[in-house]
């Protein structure tokens, strides 16, 4: 294949090729019976560019957060700044009941791993792990 001819069929393969979908993790929040209160997933594994959309799907009230003491400096800002309608540094939106969601666009965090927990059921131990590949 002349340089020609491979210049056009790369060409080809920018412009046919489908671009990668932003892929959404969804995050269940769930209370059964008694005390257990938990996230399903409770271990995400996802990129810059991705979406957590936080469901919850059974008790209530909630307010996420992400753990501030293993985030550098410019990571807790960049997570601050995709966090919307915060209710406080590296806090979610308090969602009510079953039916509230909220979305959070990953920013170009470093890699390695991020935990969060519901604010509100620490006592119970509810948390998970966000790990940015």
């Amino acid at each position: 294949m002349d340089s020609t001819h491979l210049a056009v069929f790369l060409l080809a393969l920018v412009v046919v090729a489908p671009a990668r979908a932003q892929e959404v993790h969804q995050v269940k929040l769930l209370h059964a019976s008694g005390e257990l209160f938990r996230f399903e997933p409770n271990r995400i594994n996802a990129r810059p560019g991705e979406v957590l959309d936080f469901v919850v799907v059974s008790g209530g009230p909630y307010v996420l957060g992400f753990e501030a003491q293993d985030l550098s400096p410019a990571d807790r800002e960049l997570l601050n700044n995709a966090i919307p309608e915060r209710s406080g540094s590296l806090r979610g939106p308090v969602l009510p009941g079953p039916g509230s969601r909220f979305r959070v666009v990953l920013p170009g965090l470093s890699k390695g791993s991020y935990r969060f927990a519901s604010v509100t059921h620490v006592a119970y131990r509810m948390g998970g792990l966000l790990v940015i590949r």
